[in-house]
């Protein structure tokens, strides 16, 4: 999280000098910060959650605070919910997933009525926790009268992955107030994420798939793996045991294929299993790094390509 701190402290002064109303000015590109205009919308958010994310690493109450919308800073139980939040976070921040693409926004455009509501999903690793996380940001509001009130960062909500994996009943923590017809909060639902992986399996986008961890002991071989040439699971299993973990996505109804993940031993990859579940036979087997995007560095190593027919 040290990475770009000094872009962010420059941002963060000058959110300070004028409150909220700077969101609207820099995310208009009527700002440089440190050489930066913000044009683009995506950009400032991903600064704006950089910047927020370093004050929760660091344990900033005060910066997270100051980070948030006028309506937030004045709810009645706010410096609790802040502090639930940033006391409970385990850990230092070791990566996130993307949240510099796709990031979701809706507004209304035109002379006196333009709006921006930027929000993102995406995972948290720390040395000690893994967390799922929803922020959501308003760079300018004038479509509603209340509009100033909303500018800034008006949702936070992080839990752990067993309460993302739905594992764990999820109950209120933080209050939850409406701000021009959007509803507000600093939200945290702590338990123990440790027994999960979030696995990056996409190709040219940034895809992470939730696993559940099954058997923590299993640890296959590489040179095994590599010279493994039969679709056929049972037989895998019975040479390799059972994975390592398995996709959330293998409880549902009506898929076509299950997937599993196997820890390699001395390595920083993982084996990818995706199995026809109807047959049982692997429709594809490769090997990567699961914890970084793909990439030109860190593409799929296949040990048995994906099958053009269903079996």
């Amino acid at each position: 999280m040290k990475k770009g701190r000094g872009i962010l402290v420059v941002l963060a002064f000058m959110l300070s000098l004028a409150g909220c109303s700077n969101f609207d000015a820099i995310a208009k590109g009527e700002y440089a910060v440190n050489g930066i205009e913000y044009k683009d919308n995506n950009q400032f958010y991903v600064d704006t959650v950089d910047l927020l994310l370093s004050y929760i690493d660091d344990g900033d109450k005060d910066g997270v605070k100051s980070l948030l919308c006028n309506g937030l800073k004045n709810a009645e139980s706010i410096d609790e919910d802040i502090a639930a939040l940033v006391d409970g976070f385990e850990g230092d921040i070791i990566r996130t997933t993307e949240h510099e693409y796709n990031t979701l926004s809706s507004g209304s455009y035109g002379t006196k009525n333009a709006s921006a509501f930027l929000s993102r999903s995406f995972y948290i690793i720390t040395d000690k926790q893994k967390y799922g996380a929803y922020i959501a940001v308003c760079p300018f509001d004038e479509k509603h009268d209340e509009g100033e009130d909303l500018v800034g960062v008006y949702a936070i909500g992080i839990r752990t992955l067993d309460y993302m994996a739905g594992d764990v009943e999820r109950t209120q923590y933080g209050t939850a107030i409406e701000i021009a017809d959007s509803r507000c909060y600093v939200a945290h639902y702590y338990g123990d994420g440790n027994n999960y992986l979030v696995a990056q399996v996409g190709t040219q986008y940034d895809v992470n798939e939730l696993c559940r961890i099954i058997n923590p002991e299993s640890v296959i071989n590489y040179d095994d793996l590599i010279a493994w040439n039969s679709r056929d699971f049972g037989s895998f299993q019975e040479k390799f045991g059972s994975p390592y973990s398995e996709s959330l996505k293998n409880s549902r109804e009506n898929v076509i294929s299950d997937k599993y993940i196997y820890k390699i031993y001395d390595s920083d990859k993982y084996a990818i299993v995706v199995v026809f579940r109807d047959s049982g036979i692997i429709n594809v087997l490769s090997i990567k790094d699961i914890e970084s995007r793909w990439s030109e560095d860190n593409k799929y190593e296949y040990i048995l390509e994906k099958m053009q027919e269903i079996p």
